[in-house]
């Protein structure tokens, strides 16, 4: 299969070009490639006709890219590259968001004695050990989610930072989340404590309930913001308001137990705030996806998307604009199969089962199936 791997990523950059990154004689560029063990980096382009030589000629299994610009970002050390700005980044990755699909398809065994089921437990249920061998699949319910992750940093972006929905770009990874780059030149600048602020702002953090209430008669506490409150006071407003509407009596929200208040507010910022990687926010020297490429765990296209795009689009589409291979049926064979993968149900006691090329790949590069055909 992997021969099979090569030979379909070579089959598609051969029919296919990826349109360069803006600023693309600034940027990095690093490949993995099929079989061969490290990442080659340090390497630059002139345009996008030699980018897509390399891509044609080395075929690599994994492609990425510098978020940052620099004047010679082929310098082998990144302190003779001369740095120049970075795009402020967002990751949103599956991995940092709790879904019921995970039961469906990912699993796990314990190191330390043996033990395995499915899910994603903190710790081995049967001896506590944190030292566990995981397996992790995608389906259309994961990319929901994601989905739903991306909007709301979008949303906070606009209302919150000013960030317009033509200011930023969109990416699908490929596999489990997107990726979101802020496009404006004042943000290129930051440094990484400005990165980690902003990073904890759209999680939430730093939000002391306790400064958000005001103490009232009869032992009961007031929120001291209403709905039109710039930031998360009034966001946090709005959620509350819609959550206690049985008990508005008037035009404010009504007076709670101070356990009560921190409770609603503990829930909104969880609701609200945005699950992002924020290593790859703070990191202003970040490799990340190349748009246009696969995805060398799943064979997914890493797809590009307008704001309006993921708003409207649902996951089962945005996973049909990523496949690129077709749906001829293919034999292969694993052990533990997931009962559900992108946007497919397995249903089989059986190692072996009939599944499009497609899904083969993605079975093959992510859990070592075998192809039998």
């Amino acid at each position: 299969m992997s021969s099979l791997a090569l030979n379909l990523f070579k089959s598609y950059y051969r029919r296919t070009y990826v349109p360069p990154p803006s600023h693309l004689e600034k940027r990095e560029y690093g490949f993995q490639l099929f079989g061969v063990q490290g990442m080659l980096r340090h390497i630059s382009f002139g345009n996008g006709n030699e980018l897509n030589e390399f891509l044609r000629s080395r075929v690599p299994q994994h492609a990425y890219y510098s978020t940052a610009l620099y004047e010679s970002p082929s310098a082998p050390e990144m302190s003779g590259k001369g740095w120049l700005g970075a795009e402020l980044v967002f990751d949103i990755d599956i991995d940092h968001v709790d879904t019921p699909c995970k039961e469906l398809h990912d699993t796990w065994k314990c190191k330390n004695c043996g033990a395995e089921g499915r899910g994603q437990p903190r710790a081995c249920p049967v001896c506590g050990s944190e030292n566990l061998e995981r397996k992790s699949w995608v389906c259309d319910i994961c990319i929901n989610s994601a989905r739903d992750e991306a909007l709301k940093l979008l949303d906070l972006l606009e209302n919150d930072f000013g960030v317009s929905r033509n200011e930023v770009a969109i990416t699908f990874s490929g596999h489990r989340g997107f990726h979101i780059h802020v496009q404006r030149e004042d943000f290129m600048s930051l440094d990484q404590d400005a990165r980690r602020e902003i990073s904890d702002y759209v999680r939430g953090l730093g939000l002391e309930p306790e400064l958000m209430l005001r103490r009232s008669k009869g032992g009961l506490y007031a929120f001291r913001y209403d709905a039109e409150t710039p930031g998360w006071p009034g966001r946090i407003a709005r959620y509350a308001a819609l959550l206690l509407s049985e008990r508005i009596a008037g035009s404010g929200l009504p007076e709670l137990p101070k356990a009560e208040w921190e409770d609603l507010i503990k829930t909104a910022v969880n609701e609200l705030s945005a699950k992002i990687d924020e290593k790859v926010t703070i990191d202003v020297h970040r490799l990340i996806r190349l748009p246009g490429t696969l995805h060398g765990k799943t064979g997914l296209k890493v797809l590009e998307l307008t704001a309006s795009e993921l708003e409207a689009l649902t996951a089962e589409d945005i996973l049909k604009k990523a496949i690129v291979f077709g749906d001829e049926e293919v034999r292969v064979r694993m052990r533990k199969l997931p009962s559900r993968v992108l946007l497919y149900t397995i249903e089989s006691d059986s190692d072996v089962v009939n599944v499009p090329l497609h899904l083969a790949l993605y079975l093959h590069l992510n859990g070592g199936a075998e192809v039998l055909r």
